[in-house]
């Protein structure tokens, strides 16, 4: 089926865990680029394949998972490197199909040095295709790695999210499932906030759930309507875990994980704590968590 684009497999394709995501690039060239690719995806037994008369992407595989394939792909001779997340159409229903379509539209739109941008879409007979800038670092990879972070990176990477989140909000927007999985951190210390599967323009409050158990609001957990400071609540619980090294509320049982989330208060310094109150009219939110000390200096608060 005729695409935008055309790929091929790197035949040193490997595996990890990561999620698409950001570089810097010039956006002002890529509506060139974009034009002069003309391109075909072919899918044959498990590989990709090019035309071989029209110009070629090198593809490496990033991560599989229910929510399709992930691939890190670079145009042949350039340098331009971006992330391609092909998502199955089949198993969706047709409303999920136009919600998936609505979301990858309100992500082109946005805007932020601390979001991913999307770059381009298109459909096969199969799949949902998104292109995004791509990005090496992935915050839950350092954790796993380092444990907690000296304080003065926590404090950069705090800065950086709450300016994502601002900026998601003012325009309506939430997120939805904010974890370290989905926080792609760049050899120069950007964070990007990346994988918005699950966010949805605000319409006051929401009663879907969508998420991370882990990192779950206690009104998402018991299934009540939330607003944008449930994505607080989950910063919260990102930070905590950037300070301490864990999450704040963890266990293998499910139920009981909803039990703590909901009843047990957390032991953790002051700094920026009342993010997770369980109260959500009484959470740290905005304007307030702007001039809070522990970002005030740094946060793009005009974003």
């Amino acid at each position: 089926k005729s695409s935008p684009w055309n790929f091929a497999m790197d035949s040193s394709a490997t595996t990890s865990v990561s999620t698409y995501l950001g570089i810097e690039a010039n956006l002002l060239a890529l509506p060139i680029l974009f034009s002069i690719v003309s391109v075909t995806l072919l899918w044959s037994a498990s590989r990709l394949y090019f035309s071989k008369d029209c110009a070629a992407w090198r593809l490496m595989s990033l991560s599989t998972g229910s929510f399709g394939r992930v691939y890190k792909g670079r145009r042949k001779g350039s340098g331009m490197v971006v992330a391609l997340k092909f998502m199955p159409k089949l198993g969706r229903s047709e409303n999920q199909l136009q919600s998936l379509k609505r979301e990858i539209e309100i992500m082109r739109d946005l805007r932020h040095p601390n979001i991913v941008q999307l770059f381009d879409s298109f459909e096969t007979e199969t799949e949902v295709v998104i292109v995004t800038e791509y990005a090496e670092g992935q915050l839950f990879q350092i954790l796993e790695d380092d444990g907690n972070l000296p304080e003065s990176q926590v404090r950069a990477i705090a800065c950086q999210l709450v300016s994502a989140l601002y900026y998601l909000h003012s325009h309506r927007i939430l997120h939805r499932d904010m974890k370290p999985q989905n926080i792609l951190l760049e050899k120069s210390g950007v964070v990007k906030l990346c994988d918005f599967g699950a966010m949805s323009v605000s319409t006051l409050v929401l009663t879907s759930i969508k998420g991370t158990p882990l990192y779950m609001s206690p009104e998402l957990v018991e299934e009540k309507p939330y607003d944008h400071t449930a994505d607080l609540w989950s910063l919260g619980c990102i930070l905590y875990e950037l300070h301490t090294g864990a999450p704040p509320f963890y266990t293998n049982s499910i139920f009981k994980l909803v039990q703590l989330i909901v009843k047990d208060q957390v032991k953790w310094p002051d700094t920026m704590s009342s993010l997770l109150t369980k109260d959500p009219q009484k959470r740290l939110s905005w304007p307030d968590l702007l001039y809070h000390p522990f970002v005030a200096d740094d946060v793009l608060g005009d974003s």
